[in-house]
This record gives structure tokens, sequence and C-alpha cells, in this order.
């Protein structure tokens, strides 16, 4: 073995992206690599795919450098090893206050790492030659500011970036000492524009910085402590697992001889680093419960063999470690629930690997047809290094098993040339009539191009529209799914809910025929009759062949463009080690067909030949081969019965592709509307097709009478069930109810045994009310028989613990056929269906607007693209156009005059008065909204938006009508909850009420005004039509929306509270009825949870359409400057960014007076705001001297272990102690103290001298096990359950009349901490649990329950005195913390407080791996809640977990 003993930053950086500790052993080991490198190349020769990769990164970091330099921002060092003093003399010689070093590289400071690795007490490692590719220099006075800048050409920030940027910032830390050298906080990754950077120049705002301080925990933990110990084992030791990941590593041979000789977890395909944790997971539970006598020479494939053949201790292991278990099962094909027949249970996928045979993996598919007459076969070659984003050469065959048909001519052309071509191939199929036909590619990677190539080429390209448009039509995966038998469903229901809404001019009817392709001719009522008859032909299209019988017979949605692999993964299992591609799976499954074509040859032969005969060649070959490999596939993915699992079968093309909208913003928008319901429909029919798996399983015990009818009552068996809403309109009977029959065997298997569920039809019913009627009864006639025989729709009324508290009880409405069959004692499962209302409302209005854009089109020829007056669409285009109403000025003049008024009859002691003076930023709203036709009230946790909209529209109704007279007004207010709704209502008539008890006001302008909720918007008196009222409804935007219909209206203002909620496509509902010089209000939260996308949306690069309203209006320009994340949500800006965001979004007044938080919780949550909260509460001595009185207490909680009681009461009295500033030693002080001055936090002076008031406190939670280091995720929420529940017995005890939330993001979170407290004798005067949540209100503000348990989901919009928050996590389990580290689900949780915030976290959450952090959102969220953890007061708790076995 050489002895190479240093490593790289590289080296470094190609660990993280491995994830694999051998080979970081084998490269400072001086290991040796096999005498091959990839694919027919030798060690050391790069293959030309490699070398196209190297030169896209050495491309952009050139054009880079030269964007740089031609701004005059760059500064060249010789390419030599520098010394800091050699530094120092290039930059004192620039004169520059900001410039970038390029060209830089210095050997580490090997004796400074020496010490960190000697304070850790490890062995030091050598480390070589450093190369940044920038450095970012910023003078300042004496000193310059600096930090490391690298250059990446790939699409999104990766780990392996921050371990290098981190590396090299340690070292010149170190080299570049201060005071003349300051390193700055981040480091950063630049990348390149997202529309590439040959196209668009490079940005400084393409950088994605990174704080330094986020990273340095893990990373100097790996650094010093954890790569010493992997370098000095043995190699045998060391840890590693042979994955798809190790696809070109260097030692990649020797380790796939490994993985399948020995039998590891590795010798299985496709199984990544956190599947293989997952199964050795499962493997050390077994261990831990196995036999004295078990053999432990048995391999990881063995034992899982053995495991799986024994599905008693599979199961038994399920009840302790349900997760693990779960995840287990995905990883290696097993089904989820099982009924046992003869013979031992098997893993495809295990079996595959101990046999060395190709393996059935016995599960239904809807993705890939069992047949068709034509199927279409892309290759496409893609060079790394070439501008096209989707794609350069294009190879498209076409094949058929029967030879009678004529088949298209093939397609071997460049990309330039492929829509014009595949138009044509497009059209040859239609022509038929009667030919199925299907696409297909290899992979998922070509699958992508060839949907970005189409795209691309509808924005860019110079090919003819209709060429595009066909292609579009028929192959791109987004649009082309909205051609699908339910779109004429959605669009004729639109239609009607159009054409329903008033008489339309014969302009419109026009408009509305020309996208509807049909004639424009004739007179207004023949037009009418035109529309309504092809809604119609329609909606018969969707009830008769081959609409809704097409439906029936086709499961799920079949992809325009199927990736074959893709599908041969789900059904087949190869034995194959570690991961396949083509040649690989020709090989196993068609071995007699010789080599297949692999990517490096195909590349180069492009490469080096561009378009010869060896390229099509080649081409031509891999096409043949895929088409045989897809024969191949379906002679084997039957049952044993010889049924097809593949349940689909091919469809006739077709090209249509209604877009009946112009405007691309509504286009856009209306398309996403159905994307949504296509989304929602493909998760239902994903799980269906298994049996709904997930589905709660309950058991029936009896039925009894109802206030509405019989209810029907169960045991929940498995499974959650949120407790019903209590401000639903109605019933919505949004479940289905069958008799719950495990998965079959496998030699049962057959498409002919298709869950019930799967063949019921969510569209035909999914906007009726149940019971249906007899005008809707019909619909459900036309359900599949084995639907109306076996399934019933079931509406939750309830959920509560059984009077023994042993068990969850739930109870049921039901609707259907056989509901009184229900056996007590059988078992049924409880699934959703897909309930919508709302959709075809919401496209109808969007159609509306986009008519009338069209219509207002003809006045702006020279500006098409323009709002045009629309209020929606100015909202979402071009905000600013809104500008100030003429009487701006005097009206803000009345105002100050009202408010001077007020201030000095407070003044003079009239208390009721004091209530009507707005505090400062209050004012500032108030006065946007009297001056401007749009305003946003960005309205943070606690900070009065309710308060300031309600009163600032008084301010507005009576400045107007003092200048403009009794002129009737109507205005709407909409918010996503009834809860706001009628807050809302309540602020306004306590403030009129408030207004009338001031004797000395003219008040008689209030009788004019007239308040209603709209409930039902459909039987809602309409407004009259003369007199001079100020009407003001109030509902929710679908119930305001059935009121404009139903009455056809102009509105003066529309008011939309919640509106960080809420989706632009929604207020198009209620902004189509805005009149031309109308206001809008906007308020809430981007900080608080958004609107749940069931999709994924792109980002957009001049608008956020794909998020709520609120972020659409706050970040459409900041947007483009910064990523919108998983689901295209904006992020707010930072405090830095205030000046900027200020100038550019002058419509946005954030409320900064905080009613709610006490000063040093306010403080840290505005953290994250543009503004810091003006406190206006402070924390009473009170709660210290109550905590305080727990120290007598004889810590007796009833079921509640006494360590945990123990522990919790301990916590509580020592903040006591920190409290009444008292010395203790069992809490950690926080790093970061309040600055908020001592007076405002403690009340008064003399106060604060021996108050210290404390509103953050942190447990970190330790869970641990005398018999195993595994702690399985439930088990661990028990123990955390266990810990809030003597928490809340505890705060009872002390603060009895407070009202306490419990916080958790996950719903098993919530029904453990329900069944802890169950256990618990709760005092005498507090409410039990049960009724607690009978009686809460969600968004209401404070609860009439004492304890509130809930997710933090359903907790935005209310407050408590103690809130509780659950985001700890067991060791072995992180795969969540995306979701826990989302920054607006902390926020929403710690802001419910008004008092004391107490979050229970772990080091696995609050010490994540570096891998997290590569997520710019997760980030964010993470260093809020290090934030918290440094401000906080924390206690270390230890809970054994043996306890809750």
């Amino acid at each position: 073995m050489s002895s190479k003993k240093s490593l790289s930053a590289t080296n470094l950086a190609v660990h993280q992206h491995l994830g694999c500790d051998l080979y970081i052993h084998n490269v400072y080991n001086g290991a040796p690599t096999s005498s091959t490198f990839g694919e027919g190349t030798s060690a050391g020769s790069p293959s030309e795919l490699t070398k196209a990769q190297f030169k896209r990164g050495i491309d952009w970091e050139t054009a880079l450098y030269s964007w740089l330099d031609h701004s005059q921002l760059l500064l060249k060092v010789p390419s030599i090893p520098l010394e800091a003093d050699s530094l120092l003399e290039n930059i004192q010689a620039d004169d520059r206050s900001h410039f970038f070093i390029t060209g830089l590289s210095f050997w580490a400071p090997q004796a400074k790492l020496t010490e960190r690795f000697v304070q850790a007490r490890t062995e030091p490692l050598n480390f070589g030659l450093a190369k940044p590719d920038l450095v970012e220099i910023k003078r300042t006075g004496d000193s310059v500011q600096w930090r490391v800048i690298d250059a990446k050409a790939s699409k999104q920030v990766k780990t392996s970036h921050h371990i290098q940027i981190y590396f090299y910032t340690l070292c010149l830390t170190y080299l570049l000492r201060p005071p003349f050298f300051r390193v700055a906080d981040s480091a950063g990754i630049w990348l390149p524009p997202k529309d590439g950077f040959q196209a668009t120049p490079p940005s400084i705002d393409n950088i994605k910085a990174i704080s330094i301080s986020l990273l340095a925990p893990a990373l100097d933990a790996f650094l010093f402590r954890e790569l010493p110990k992997v370098i000095a084992l043995p190699s045998e030791r060391v840890k590693w697992h042979y994955n798809p990941l190790c696809r070109g590593c260097r030692y990649e041979p020797e380790c796939r001889t490994r993985a399948q000789d020995e039998g590891r977890l590795g010798s299985m395909p496709n199984i990544s680093i956190d599947d293989a944790g997952a199964l050795k997971d499962l493997l050390r539970i077994s261990f831990v419960s196995a036999l004295p006598n078990r053999d432990e020479s048995l391999s990881d494939i063995e034992e899982l063999h053995e495991l799986v053949a024994n599905p008693a201790k599979l199961e038994d292991i399920a009840r302790s470690s349900p997760t693990v278990v779960k995840k287990a099962k995905q990883i290696l094909s097993l089904p989820k629930r099982v009924r046992m027949k003869k013979g031992a249970a098997q893993s495809p996928i295990v079996e595959a690997a101990r046999t060395h045979e190709i393996q059935i993996i016995p599960r239904r598919n809807y993705t890939c047809p069992s047949r068709e007459d034509i199927a279409v076969i892309v290759s496409i070659v893609n060079d790394p290094s070439s501008p096209n984003l989707g794609g350069d050469y294009f190879c498209i065959t076409p094949y058929s098993e029967n030879p009678s048909i004529k088949l298209p001519s093939s397609i071997l052309c460049p990309a330039n040339e492929v829509i014009a071509k595949l138009a044509t191939l497009i059209r040859s199929l239609a022509a038929s009539g009667i030919y199925t036909s299907q696409f297909y590619v290899w992979s998922s990677a070509e699958q992508a191009l060839l949907q970005s190539h189409i795209i691309n080429a509808a924005l860019t390209s110079s090919a003819d529209d209709n060429d595009i448009r066909l292609c579009i039509g028929a192959l791109a995966e987004g649009a082309s799914l909205l051609q699908t038998t339910f779109q004429p469903l959605l669009l004729s229901g639109a239609l009607l809910s159009f054409l329903g809404k008033g008489r339309k001019t014969k302009e419109e009817y026009k408009a509305c025929l020309t996208r509807m392709g049909l004639s424009t001719e004739g007179p207004t009522e023949v037009l009418r009759k035109r529309i309504d008859n092809e809604v119609r032909r329609m909606q018969d299209e969707s009830a008769a062949h081959p609409g809704y019988e097409e439906r029936r017979k086709e499961f799920g949605q079949l992809p325009r463009v199927v990736p074959l692999k893709k599908e041969i993964e789900r059904q087949l299992a190869l034995p194959i080690p570690g991961y396949w591609d083509l040649p690989e799976c020709v090989s196993a499954l068609l071995p007699s067909e010789g080599v297949c074509p692999s990517d490096e040859q195909i590349f180069t032969a492009y490469k080096r030949l561009k378009y010869g005969k060896s390229l099509h060649d080649l081409l031509v070959r891999r096409n043949w081969l895929i088409f045989s490999i897809l024969k191949d596939f379906r002679a084997r993915a039957v049952s044993v019965t010889g049924h097809s699992l593949l349940v689909n079968g091919g469809k006739i093309p077709s090209t249509k592709f209604m877009d009946i909208c112009r405007e691309p913003h509504t286009r856009k928008l209306f398309f996403m509307q159905q994307f949504e319901v296509l989304a929602k429909l493909t998760e239902l029919w994903q799980s269906r097709i298994d049996g709904c798996p997930e589905a709660p399983t309950l058991e029936y015990c009896n039925v009894v009478q109802g206030v509405n009818g019989p209810e029907y009552i169960f045991r929940l068996l498995s499974g959650t069930i949120d407790v019903p809403a209590t401000d639903r309109d109605y019933a919505f009977y949004d479940k289905l109810l069958v008799l719950d029959t495990p998965d079959l065997s496998s030699n049962e298997e057959s498409c002919e045994n298709l869950p019930v569920e799967a063949l019921f039809d969510d569209l035909g019913v999914s906007g009726l009310v149940f019971p249906l009627n007899r005008y809707t009864k019909a619909s459900w006639g036309q359900q599949d028989p084995r639907v109306q025989r076996a399934l019933v729709v079931a509406d939750v009324r309830n959920v509560y613990t059984d009077q023994e508290k042993r068990g969850t009880m739930v109870a049921l409405r039901t609707w259907g056929n056989w509901q009184v069959l229900l056996k007590a004692g059988a078992v049924y499962r409880l699934s959703s269906r897909l309930v919508d209302f709302n959709t075809t409302k919401i496209l109808s209005a969007l159609f509306e607007i986009d008519l009338r854009w069209s219509s207002e089109a003809d006045m702006y020829e020279d500006e098409d693209n323009g709002p045009h007056d629309v209020p929606f669409l100015q909202l979402i285009i071009n905000p600013t156009s809104f500008g100030k109403i003429p009487s701006a000025k005097k009206y803000v003049k009345a105002e100050n005059d009202i408010q001077k008024l007020f201030r000095d009859l407070k003044g003079l002691g009239n208390n009721v008065a004091g209530s009507l003076v707005l505090k400062a930023s209050q004012h500032r709203a108030t006065q946007r909204i009297l001056s401007n036709r749009l305003s946003v009230i960005w309205g943070p946790p606690g900070t009065g938006k309710t308060y300031t909209i309600s009163l600032s529209l008084l301010r507005l109704l009576e400045v107007e009508r003092r200048h403009c007279g009794p002129i009737p007004k109507i205005i709407f207010i909409t918010a996503i909850t009834h809860a706001a709704i009628e807050a809302c209502q309540s602020k306004l008539l306590r403030l009129m009420d408030a207004y009338r008890f001031i004797d000395s006001l003219p008040h008689k302008w209030l009788d004019e005004v007239e308040v209603e909720v709209v409930s039902r918007g459909n039987d809602h008196p309409a407004p009259p039509k003369s007199g001079s009222g100020l009407r003001i409804y109030a509902g929710t935007i679908y119930q305001l929306s059935n009121f404009t219909k139903r009455n056809s209206m102009e509105v003066d203002c529309v008011i939309i509270d919640e509106a960080g909620q809420m989706s632009l496509g929604g207020i198009s509902l209620v902004l189509r009825s805005l009149s031309d010089q109308g206001r809008i209000i906007i308020a809430g939260d981007s900080e608080q949870l958004a609107p749940i996308l069931s999709a994924k949306y792109p980002q957009l690069k001049f608008s956020a359409l794909f998020g709520s309203v609120l972020d659409s209006l706050m970040f459409s320009q900041l947007s483009s400057r910064a990523s919108l994340g998983d689901k295209a949500r904006p992020p707010s800006p930072s405090p830095a960014d205030e000046s900027e965001f200020q100038a550019s979004q002058s419509t946005v007044v954030q409320l900064t007076e905080n009613f709610r938080l006490n000063p040093d919780l306010g403080e840290f949550v505005s953290t994250i705001y543009s503004r810091r909260f003006k406190p206006q509460k402070v924390q009473a001595r009170q709660l210290a001297a109550a905590l305080k009185t727990l120290a007598s207490d004889d810590g007796k909680q009833l079921r509640i272990q006494p360590h945990i009681s123990k522990a919790v009461q301990t916590f509580l009295v020592a903040l006591s102690d920190v409290m009444f500033k008292q010395p203790q030693t069992v809490l950690v002080a926080p790093e970061v103290h309040s600055i908020t001055p001592a007076k405002l936090l403690g009340g008064t002076s003399d106060v604060s001298l021996t108050h210290r008031p404390v509103s953050l406190a942190l447990i970190r939670l330790r869970s641990w096990s005398a018999h195993t280091q595994h702690i399985g995720y439930e088990l661990h929420v028990h123990g955390e359950a266990a810990v809030a529940a003597a928490l809340v017995n505890s705060l009872q005890k002390c603060s009895p009349n407070d009202d306490i939330f419990v916080a958790t993001p996950h719903r098993i979170q919530r029904e453990a901490v329900k069944a802890a407290l169950g256990r618990i004798k709760l005092q005498s005067n507090v409410a039990s649990l049960e009724d607690g949540f009978r009686r809460m209100h969600i968004g209401a503000g404070a609860s009439n329950s004492k304890v509130t348990v809930d997710t933090i989901e359903r907790l935005q919009g209310s407050e408590a005195a103690f809130v509780i928050c659950l985001f700890s996590l067991p060791r072995t389990f992180t795969s969540d913390l995306g979701f826990l580290l989302e920054r607006r689900r902390l926020n929403v949780a710690i802001s419910r407080a008004k008092t004391l915030c107490i979050l229970i976290s772990s080091d696995e959450v609050l010490c994540p791996s570096v891998k997290v952090l590569a997520n710019e959102e997760t980030a964010k969220g993470y260093a809020f809640l290090k934030a918290f953890e440094k401000r906080a007061w924390s206690y270390n708790l230890s809970v054994n977990m043996d306890n809750f076995l």
C-alpha cells in the first residue's frame, strides 16, 4: 500500500457526496485502485461524459471571471502558494473597496490544525494545497472583510460544496490574522443563472450564502473528531455501502465484488445510503430480540431473508417500531398489510440477490400500459457542456407487433429540428383514429429532457406555433395531462358557472366562442345557445364512450411519456448489485440480444463523429433494445395465476388541447387549479391501487341516535383520525368506508380483484352535497356496481376516548346502500375521497377575468400584455398601478384630526376613546389605506392586525362620508376560516359600540353601517338597490362568490384577512366583482404557514403566482433574486434587506407594536421580520411566584414516571429562581440576552432589580435505553409525550386559569400527548380533554379549552399563555428534519405563546448533519431554531425509554 497521507478539499467534498467512509480511508492511506476506471477507460483517463461535465464547470468559471473582470471586480494573483504577507501586499496595492481575488492557493496551516486535533484528542491528519475559486474582499476603513466564494456549475447547493468552502474558510482564518483581516460570518456558492450562463450574465445575487457559524458545529466534529477515527480504523472495519452514488468512484470494482461476495445490502440494486440505514436499523432491532442460538455468521441478505420469512416476528417488531418496519417494507417491496397463506413470506428484492434470479414484484401498475398498437421509443443525447437545456440530438423510432400497421418514419435529427418532425409523427399517429399508441423513454432523466425541450421551444423557438402546440398537447407532462377525460368535467362546470352569472354581452359570448373554437356568427341568443350546446356535449362526452366509460376503464392516469426504467424498477427485482442501467438490464433480461451500447459509447460517437452513421446505428439499436425490453417486461409482469399486473391499456392519441385563457398569468393560474385536482387524484390513485395501506382501520361497535340521524360508533384500531373542524358549512362526507380486506397473497393477485376504492369515481360526485337528493342520486348510479354494493361515503362526527380511557372511539355518519349491513366486531378501513366544491368556481372566475382583460385589450393596442385596469391582474402583474386616490391628502388630514381627537379624549381620562387610538405603525397602516387603492398590512403574531383593519375601515367610512356625502358602498371582508371572519365582525361591532359610547362624537353615519356575515351565499338577501347604506359583508371567498353570482353587484372595497394562507386563484372569486376604482386591503403574515399545495410548481422569474396572495404582493420582486423552495414560496426578506424592501414595496406596512408576546419573546420572533417589535406588555411577577409553588409539591402525578415528574418540577422551579434572580445550578444560561431595556421587560425599574422575565425555555431531551442504542421513533414520541404531559400537569397546578397549548408537528405526537394526558388525573376544575376539543375554536383567538393539543397548522391564528412545542427526534430517525426545520412552522408554534414558550428538542434537531443545510429554506429554519437556543434557558432531560415498552 502506498502512502499518500494527506487530504485535499476536493477529497473532503467527494466523501460528502458519496457518503462513504471507505473512500476517504482509502484516499488518505493510499489504497491502490482498479486497473480500469469507468467503462473501458484506463485509470486516470476520464470518459467523454466526464470531460463534458468538467468542461461545463470550466466554462462557467471562465464566464464568471470574464464578467467580474469586465465589471472591474477581479484581482488575479499568481497561481503559486501565497503567504499571508504576499496576499496582504496584493490587497493593499488595490484601491477598490470591493473586489474578488482569483488564482489564490495556499498550504493548509498544519500547525494550527494539529492544535485542533490535539484539543479533540484525536490523531492529527495532514492536508494539502488549497485552491478556493474566489475570495471576496470588502474594504472597511483600515481593515478588510473577506469571505470564500466557490463557483459551481450545478443547479443547487450541495453538502459537498459546503465542506469545501468551510475548509477554505477555516484555513484562511488562521492565515489571515486580525486586525487587518476580518472574516465574514458567511461563505458562498456562486451558481449560474437559472436560464443558463450562456444566455444570461452572472449576478452577485446568485451567490448562495451560508452562515459559517451554522456549519461549524457539524463540520468541526467531522473534521477533528470523526474523520481521524475513520482514517485510523483497519479497512475491514470501515463503514461503506455499495449504491448508485458509487458510479465512477475509483474503488467501485472492488466494492461491487465485495458487496456480492459478502451478501451485503449493496448486493441489492438501488438501495440508497438512507435505505441501507433503515434496513440496518431493522436488523439491529431483530438482533436484540433474537434467540440466544442465533447464527451470527449470516450475511445481511440471509438475515433479511430469515426475518421476512417470519411474519410473526416482523409484526412484533412493528408494534414497537412501526416506522422502521414500514420503511423496510417499502424498500423490500413487501405488502404493507398481508393476509397470510401457506408458505413463508418473501421479499422479491432480497430473493433476487440471494438466488441471482429475476423476481416478480406482485403489485398492480397503472402507469405503464399492458399493450398498445404502436410504441414510440425516444432516445436523447445530452451534452453536459452544451447550452441546450433539453437535449442535443434525438432518435425517435415507432415500433409495432402488428405487421399490418404502416409505421411513420423514424426521426434522427439535432435538437433544432425535432419539434417539426415530432409534430408530423404525432399527426400521423392521430390520423388513423383507431390505433392506440404510447411514447417511451428509458430514464426519468430523458423524460425531463423531453419535457424541458418542448417547454423551451414554446418560450424561445422559432418553430411553427401549431407544431409546438401539438407537441405540448400530446407530450408535455403538465399540459397534456390536462387533456384527460376529467378536463371536460372541470371545464364544463366552469363554463356553466360563467354562463349562470347574470346576462352577458354579445362580445363576451363571441370571445368565449372564439376560445372554444366555435363560430361567432349569429345574434346574442344564438351565441349563448351555441355555448350551452357545447357545454352539454362536453358533459355528454364525460358520461359516455370514450369519456366516462374510458375513465372507468382507465385506472389513474397513464403518463404521456413512460420512463421504462422506472416501471421495471417498480415491477421486477433484478439480481444486479448496487445499480443498473440499460446495458445491465439488457444483459439480465435479454442475454441473447448481445451487448447494448452504453451512454458513454453513444456520447463518444456524438462528440467525435457528430451526426455520422456510427451514431445513428448506435441510437437505432438502443431504441430497438428498449422496445425488446418492453415486450419482455410485459411478459414477465404477470401474477401466479397469469393475470397481467399492468392494469391499463394504451389509448388512441389525442391532440386536443383546450386552452381557453389568453392572458399569460390567468392561463397559468387556470392550469394550476386543474393541476391541483390532478395531483390530489394521483395521490388517491396511488394509495387505492395498493388497497389504501395507510388508511385507519376501525372495528364496528354499535349505532346511536345523533342530532341529525344515526351515528355509527367504531373503535380505532390503527392510524389516526383528525378531530372534525367545528366551523364547516356542512357535512362533507369526505371519507370512504369499506370492509377491510388486507392485500391478497400473490397467488390471488389479479386485476379483477382491484380494491373497491380503486373503482370509485371521485369526480362524478366531488361537487355534490351528501346525503344526495332525488336530483343528484343519478350520479351515484353511474358509479361502478361494486362501489354501489360495497362502499359508503362517511363523515367523521366525533373522535373521543371511551369511558375506560382504553381506546379512541370514532362516530361516523354514512351514506350509501349497505350501512345496514355493518357487523359488530368487523373491521373496516376509512380512506379519503376528493371533495371539491370550488375548482369550477375559481376556473369560472379566472375565465371571466380573462375575457374582461381581452375586451379591455382593444383599448390598449400598444400594451397587449398589461393588466388593462382589471384589478385582479393589476394585483399580480403591476401592484403599483393602483396608485393613490385623488383625495388622498384631504383624507389623511381628516383622519389625523380624528386620531388627535381620540388621543385628546384619552388624555382627559376617557378609556373608551383610548381604545380608538391607533399605535404608530397602526396609524401608518390606516393612512396608507385611506390614501391608496392597494394596501398590504403585514401583521406578525400579536400585532393587532384584525383591530387595525377594523378600525381603519371605520376611519375610511367616516372620512368618505365627510367628504363625499351619503353614497352607498359595498364592502367585502373575507378570510380562509370562519373564525377569522367572525373575529373581524366582532371587532368591528365592538369598535362601533365604542364610537357610539362617546356622546360628544357625531355618529349618525354609523346607523347606516350594516355588518352581515354571509354564511350561505346562495340564500343571503341582496343589498338594497336604493338608499345610501354602507353594507359590509363578511364571508369566505366561496360564500361571497355564491353571493355575487346570485346577486350581480359591484364591490367598492375588498378586505382580505389571512392573506398568507389564501391562494391567488382563490382570491379571484371576490376580486372579479371589484369595481375598476375599488380598493383592496390585504392583511396577513408571510412568515406563517402558507397554502398547502398538492403539486409542485416552477419558480417564475418575475412573479410568485403559485404561493399565497401575500407572497405574490410582498416578494414578487425579491422572489426573482431568491429561491422559492420545494413549494415555490418566496422567502421573507432579512432585516438587512429592510431599506431595499421598504423602497421597492411601498404598498407594505408592517405592524410593529406587539400586544401578545412578552418583550424577550417578541424580540426573538421579530428577528425574522423587517422591523423590530415594540412590546406593549410585560411579564407579570405572578408567574415566577406561581412556578415557585411547585417546590413544595410532592411531585406525585398519577401515571407519570416519577423521574420525569421530578425532572419537570425541578426545571420549572429553576425557571422561577432565574426569574427571581436567585442562584440555581440546573439551567444553562442563554448566550444571547435581551437588548430590550430592563424597564420594558420588568414593567418598572424597581421591579427589574429583583425580577428577570423569562419567556423562552428549552428542554434538551435525550432518549436512551439499557437494551439498545436504537430508539424507535414511536417509542421516542411516547417519552416526549410523557414530558409534555408532565409539563401540562405542573403548569395547571400553578396557573389553573391559564390556557395551555401543546403544539405538535405531527398527528402521531398529538395522539401520544392526548393519550398521556388521558392517563393523568387532571384537576377537578379542569374540563376533560374531549370536552376541551369539542369546545375549541381554532383561529378565534383564545380558546375556551384549558388544554389544547393539536398540530401546528390547526393552531395557527390562536394563542395561549403557555405553549409547549414538540420538536425532538431520536438519534436514528432524522429523515424528518426538513419538515421540522421549516421556519414558518417553527414561527407559528413559538409565537402562539403569550407568557412562556417551552420548546422540547434534541441534539438530533439542534445539531443535525450538515446535509440539511444544503436546502436554503431548511437552513433558514435551522438558523431560527439556533437563535431560539441561544436566547433560551435550557435544561437537559434524559428519559429511559425502557419504561415505555
